[in-house]
């Protein structure tokens, strides 16, 4: 059986100047940071730059950073950042003509039409229509909690909130979600039958 350093140990490692710990976390969170991203920012290539970004951000900055308790919760932070960051930039900003828009709203709708062939099963698009009625936090806290499997504590830390604004923010969610999904229920009752 291998034998796994835990997230701390690769943390100090990193700051070490370990090339191979950098890439066992980058390894390790990407999946999750991914998923993560893409809620925010349904562009893939965008999330995924930005998670370059953060990875790239933290190798230069290595032997500046400090202790850490929890190296999950650091990196989904500092990729909501990134994200946050790189939004602010204007989207005409980079492109030469009109073209170079059109082009990326091209990409942007071709994506997302293969996202949406992935994901015809009806239950998953009822649960996805009842996640539609949930406010940008709500979903957030959400997605962190039970997406992610992270702890309130965790959840707080990501969203740089209060542990209890993470509780509130869930318990309305609960409270949409059963309104919307007890609508589809009553609506599709074939759906949600097993």
């Amino acid at each position: 059986m291998a034998i796994t350093k835990s997230d701390i140990e690769l943390w100090m490692a990193f700051k070490e100047g370990s090339e191979r710990a950098l890439e066992r976390l980058y390894r390790r969170y990407f999946p999750g940071l991914s998923r993560y991203g893409y809620r925010i920012m349904p562009d893939r290539v965008l999330v995924e730059d930005a998670i370059q970004d953060v990875f790239v951000d933290l190798w230069r900055r290595r032997a500046y950073l400090s202790e850490i308790e929890n190296v999950r919760a650091y990196l989904f932070r500092s990729l909501r950042n990134q994200l946050l960051r790189n939004s602010r930039h204007d989207i005409f900003e980079g492109a030469e003509d009109i073209d170079d828009f059109l082009d990326y709203l091209f990409t942007l709708s071709s994506e997302q039409q293969s996202i949406d062939r992935e994901t015809q099963s009806s239950r998953a698009e009822s649960i996805q229509n009842a996640l539609a009625h949930l406010s940008n936090r709500q979903w957030e806290a959400v997605h962190l909690r039970f997406y992610q499997g992270m702890s309130l504590d965790e959840a707080a830390e990501v969203m740089d909130i209060q542990k209890q604004v993470v509780k509130n923010l869930l318990s309305k969610s609960y409270a949409v979600l059963r309104v919307s999904l007890k609508a589809l229920i009553s609506l599709f009752p074939a759906i949600f039958s097993c």
